[in-house]
């Protein structure tokens, strides 16, 4: 199996969806930039892409080199370089980049250089490698389930019904060993140590390694290995069936992604939203859907898993629970500090809100969670989120490549930088094997205590 384009996948999995952050001075925010991109034609597949083979005539292009370098020393948000001697990672690495003889050595080399700088959102992206961006928003097929590392193991947290999974017999609370005979640290072993360097964050990228074999193009098959909930082995080979939710248009130069969207009424008096990604069109099903339950006195809004998406969609569906003009987010940029205002709604939802998140719980999630959490429209309940936040840059390289680099620090309106620190819950709760074997989800169940106590 070729595993090589893997070296670049922890990377963008957490850059693609984040890019949406772009923002270009004061001016009114822009959706993902990437549509001036015209090298950039990501399309889906489940088998790795050909990585081009080292030959002896290989020469590196040093011009790549000094661009990436230089437009990072100007761009990037801290003038102080994140305390790093930038001119020095320079001297250190360009004989490294210059003694590469393949094209994999040559961008792994480059991306080692730029996290150097120990923050998310940034890396390049290889021509070769386009196809490789998200192996989890692309695909149009799915297995069904979805898992958590739980105290070391990867442990089955949901199961759709009607799905592959569920025809196979999965259960909450099994534990998967492996998929296609590998285990999560053997699929995440070829991946770069992306910042943020926490607990969360690793936890996440190692979770996430997994979960991408969850997901592929309806027909194909993969073998999953488990133990039951009495520990008992067993072994099912699965096929990929056809995606629930719907798809959306992130740029007109990607495939079309897929968005899982769910609304329901808990109780009465207690709404349900659960959406796997802040992505286009979104906002307009969510915005309907909380009208719906506009007379309930508690919404949980449930944002485990949703990795982020694109910032008119996160401001459009804060405005739609606050209603006020309000200070909502800052984001320290490179010469100066950037505010953001949510605008008065009158038909706002009134109620109580509350928001689950874990370790998944990234950027766009990150942002929208915490911005209300600060200014006392939210309750946070949950795992704290890895803190992957910050506004990128993508630019396109001469040769075909793209580099991503943050230029915007994300802040909420108290001044709470979300890098690195994440979101912490209000009121912090784990998901566990025994809970879920039982039949509990006592995160959603936690949720449900605090918006029946809050009406």
């Amino acid at each position: 199996m070729n595993r090589k384009p893997a070296l670049f996948l922890t990377i963008f999995w957490s850059l693609l969806l984040c890019i949406s952050c772009r923002r270009v001075g004061s001016a009114p925010v822009q959706t993902a930039t990437v549509q001036a991109t015209a090298t950039f034609t990501a399309v889906p597949t489940t088998t790795p892409t050909a990585v081009p083979t080292a030959t002896p005539a290989f020469q590196p292009d040093m011009v790549i080199f000094e661009t990436v370098w230089q437009t990072v020393r100007d761009g990037f948000y801290d003038p102080n370089m994140n305390g790093i001697d930038w001119q020095a990672v320079h001297d250190q690495y360009e004989p490294q980049v210059a003694a590469t003889t393949d094209e994999l050595s040559y961008y792994l080399v480059m991306n080692k250089m730029l996290l150097e700088l120990g923050v998310s959102h940034i890396g390049i992206l290889p021509p070769w490698a386009a196809d490789e961006l998200d192996p989890i928003t692309f695909p149009s097929g799915s297995l069904g389930f979805d898992i958590r590392l739980l105290d070391e193991q990867m442990v089955v947290t949901v199961v759709q019904p009607d799905s592959p999974a569920a025809a196979a017999g999965l259960q909450p609370g099994f534990v998967i060993n492996t998929v296609n005979d590998l285990t999560a640290d053997e699929l995440a072993q070829a991946g770069l140590q992306t910042p943020p360097l926490n607990e969360r964050d690793q936890r996440s990228l190692l979770t996430q390694a997994m979960r991408a074999k969850l997901y592929g193009e309806p027909g194909q098959q993969i073998t999953v290995a488990y133990l039951n909930g009495d520990d008992e082995p067993g072994k099912v080979t699965l096929t990929y069936a056809p995606r629930p939710g719907k798809q959306t248009t992130i740029t007109l130069d990607l495939p079309p992604a897929f968005v899982e969207f769910e609304t329901s009424r808990l109780t009465p008096g207690i709404g349900y939203l659960r959406f796997s990604g802040f992505l286009p069109g979104v906002e307009v099903d969510a915005a309907a859907a909380i009208d719906e339950m506009a007379d309930a006195e508690a919404l949980i809004i449930d944002l485990r898993g949703n990795p982020g998406g694109v910032f008119p969609v996160r401001k459009a569906l804060a405005e739609k629970l606050v209603g006020e003009r309000v200070l909502f987010w800052q984001y320290q940029q490179r010469h100066y500090l950037e505010t953001v205002y949510l605008e008065a709604n009158p038909a706002a939802y009134r109620g109580n809100v509350i928001i689950l998140v874990d370790e998944l719980s990234a950027s766009s999630s990150e942002e929208f969670a915490g911005g209300l959490q600060a200014i006392g429209q939210a309750t946070i309940v949950g795992s704290r989120t890895p803190g992957r936040c910050l506004t990128a840059e993508i630019m396109p390289l001469a040769n075909g490549a793209i580099l991503v680099y943050p230029f915007g620090q994300s802040q909420t309106a108290v001044g709470y930088v979300l890098e690195n620190n994440g979101v912490v819950p209000d009121i912090a709760m784990d998901l566990d094997r025994a809970s879920l074997l039982a039949g509990h989800d006592v995160q959603l169940e936690t949720a449900l205590t605090v918006a029946a106590e809050s009406g």
